[in-house]
């Protein structure tokens, strides 16, 4: 079996952006919707600029914002993934493909087991499916797990058609268990590393990296 890739999410520190890289994550990624964890712009690419040498590909978790200021804060920061957690339509993906050369990546809100349907239009549209927990109207970072057995059914279909990134309530304690549940490409983990909102513990981001790549075996 081969495991997932990992996510650090809600970055705010260039010192988490290195140790993320250091411990071989596949993406990184900066807040720009409301939140604890949400950053600028200037701010996401001072934390970035350590990593141009790193294999690392930077996400940006976008709010309803405009596709031109989507576009101008991608450009700023060289992000290689936007993720959209509001506007997530087909037409809004077009739009940004005539304009951006990454990938780009829609959220699915999960309320218990229940996760929101999407479009035949969109899962053709875009480059992956992030399920989150519905929590409010809140950009991930809850530190809440949905139910992960009652909602493997309907991921598993969805990675039928579009690779699956499994975000909320993700730690190293259970990272494993969702893994064997839900098979997903990439797990996004945020609060689950964190000793405070943005700030990320590097024993837990380790410990974190070593139980996912144990899910390999």
């Amino acid at each position: 079996m081969v495991g997932p890739e990992i996510k650090f999410c809600g970055l705010t520190r260039a010192a988490d952006a290195a140790c993320a890289a250091e411990l071989g994550a596949g993406f990184v990624g900066a807040i720009f919707a409301s939140g604890p964890r949400r950053i600028d712009a200037p701010s996401a690419r001072a934390m970035f600029s350590g990593l141009a040498d790193a294999p690392v590909r930077r996400v940006g978790v976008f709010g309803d914002i405009s596709i031109d200021e989507m576009i101008r804060i991608a450009d700023e920061t060289k992000l290689h993934v936007l993720q959209l957690h509001a506007g997530g339509t087909a037409e809004r993906v077009r739009l940004l493909r005539a304009r951006f050369n990454g990938e780009i990546w829609v959220v699915v809100r999960v309320m218990g087991a229940m996760p929101e349907l999407l479009s035949e239009a969109v899962l053709s549209a875009v480059d992956a499916v992030v399920f989150d927990t519905a929590v409010g109207s809140r950009s991930g970072g809850t530190g809440v797990a949905f139910d992960w057995s009652g909602a493997s059914d309907s991921v598993r279909r969805t990675a039928e058609r579009s690779p699956v990134v499994l975000a909320g309530g993700l730690g190293p304690l259970n990272v494993q268990k969702a893994v064997r549940l839900i098979a997903p490409r990439v797990v996004d983990v945020s609060s689950g590393v964190e000793s405070a909102p943005g700030i990320k513990d590097p024993e837990l981001m380790r410990a974190f990296a070593i139980a996912t790549r144990s899910s390999e075996d």
